[in-house]
């Protein structure tokens, strides 16, 4: 028998394997009783290829030893398979048993049969999960070619589809995991959150109680150590009285006590004040006053009560603000203090106001021991003393208070200084409206 004629028969997709390079062949499935079936079959594709690889015949030679076969080797693509072999329908039989119980419904089943009338077409495609009919009279090289590359893309599609779904389940069940385990972490941060939530209000809780207590101290402290203090300070005037006329030497240390006696009434008085600041309960009782004359009255206290020092007030004329004067007046007040404490003996306080724009800026200036630069943005802060002033007496609430007091007049508080130099405290307060002052120089 002459050998077939060799078909160059390529996938137009692919390109041609050389045919030195090893590749893996398709795995071609023959199944039929007849073993010139099979010969006639490896003869048809030993020169044919698909996508670069070649054909491969597997065969069984009868229903069951196909079965077992395709029980170890269930990746082969295509199935040539005759109907009538050990029974008159073992074939069939076989179809079953792949689809059902194999469970393989990617495997394409080409039927195969020299006995047309044994298992009529119409009946056998409806009844059976194959995937083509052919009678073997009518399967040439070609049509069989091209059954063979039907259905090896069709294979290859539905295994692509497989390994995709494959691969999306196992995102879908890794996506699940990270859901679960995201859903578990916010959770427990829920839960870290709830703690902490009730932790910040036990600790508010207890803030807003220490408060009332810190509240409820001052009021005592305020009214119960005033009296006791006045005694003190009336006894300390009268002994300055009897000293002055005869015992001299005594003198300064009665100052001494009338000075700390007014020092602790001043502290009573600023801790009152910054704590009904901080806690919102004081009411502004705005007007428009004029800061001159308070400038004035507040100079003349400080020069009786600190009288080593000098105190100069420049005062270009009328300073009209809107705001409450007994607020404002213990800002200047704490503001020409600090400067006369901070100050040597001797030493200037300058105050200095003027309109600018629509603004009172009011300077308050010493030569005293200055602000480090490292403590100038905490300066205002509360309880915040600069690292040079220890030893000086002092609570770190007085510029606090200030500060407060200027911001609820809408106003600004800002400092420049140098260490041995001294400090420059620039306070603006609001003119009235329809004022009409322009800058001046």
């Amino acid at each position: 028998m002459a050998g077939p004629r060799k078909l160059a028969l390529r996938d137009r997709g692919a390109p041609a394997a050389a045919k030195t390079k090893a590749v893996e062949p398709w795995p071609i499935m023959v199944v039929d009783d007849d073993e010139q079936v099979h010969e006639m079959t490896r003869v048809l594709l030993r020169d044919l290829e698909f996508e670069g690889r070649p054909f491969k015949c597997v065969s069984a030679t009868s229903a069951a030893e196909a079965a077992a076969i395709l029980d170890l080797a269930p990746e082969i693509p295509v199935i040539l398979l005759d109907v009538v072999m050990e029974t008159p329908d073992a074939g069939l039989r076989l179809v079953r048993h792949i689809r059902e119980t194999l469970g393989n419904r990617s495997v394409r089943i080409i039927l195969r049969t020299g006995q047309p009338g044994d298992a009529p077409e119409r009946e056998v495609v409806l009844a059976y999960d194959i995937n083509d009919y052919k009678s073997k009279a009518e399967l040439t090289a070609q049509r069989m070619f091209t059954a063979l590359v039907g259905a090896l893309r069709a294979w290859r599609d539905i295994t692509t589809i497989a390994d995709l779904n494959k691969t999306l389940a196992e995102l879908n069940v890794s996506l699940e995991q990270r859901v679960a385990d995201r859903t578990r972490q916010l959770e427990e941060s829920g839960q870290a959150l709830a703690r902490s939530k009730q932790r910040a209000e036990t600790a508010l809780a207890r803030e807003t109680e220490a408060k009332t207590q810190l509240r409820q101290f001052l009021s005592m402290v305020s009214h119960e150590f005033r009296t006791p203090l006045a005694i003190i300070d009336s006894s300390a005037q009268m002994l300055r009285l009897r000293a002055e006329q005869g015992d001299p030497a005594a003198l300064p240390r009665i100052d001494t006590i009338r000075g700390g006696v007014q020092r602790l009434l001043g502290l009573i008085d600023t801790c009152l004040a910054d704590e009904q600041l901080d806690s919102g309960r004081i009411v502004l009782h705005e007007k428009v006053f004029d800061l001159a004359p308070m400038i004035e009255v507040t100079l003349s206290h400080h020069r009786v009560a600190t009288p080593t020092h000098k105190y100069i007030a420049q005062l270009k004329g009328p300073l009209m603000v809107w705001g409450d004067p007994g607020m404002v007046a213990l800002a200047l007040n704490n503001l020409v203090g600090n400067a006369a404490k901070y100050s040597p003996s001797g030493g200037e306080v300058n105050v200095i106001g003027h309109h600018d724009g629509g603004d009172v800026a009011i300077q308050v200036i010493d030569q005293g021991i200055g602000i480090p630069d490292e403590d100038l943005p905490s300066i205002f802060e509360r309880f915040h003393r600069a690292t040079n002033a220890r030893g000086i007496p002092g609570s770190g609430i007085g510029l606090h208070m200030v500060r407060q007091i200027v911001e609820m007049h809408g106003g600004s508080i800002t400092v420049e200084s140098e260490v041995a130099r001294g400090s420059r405290f620039i306070l603006r307060l609001r003119a009235p409206p329809g004022s009409g002052k322009e800058k001046t120089t």
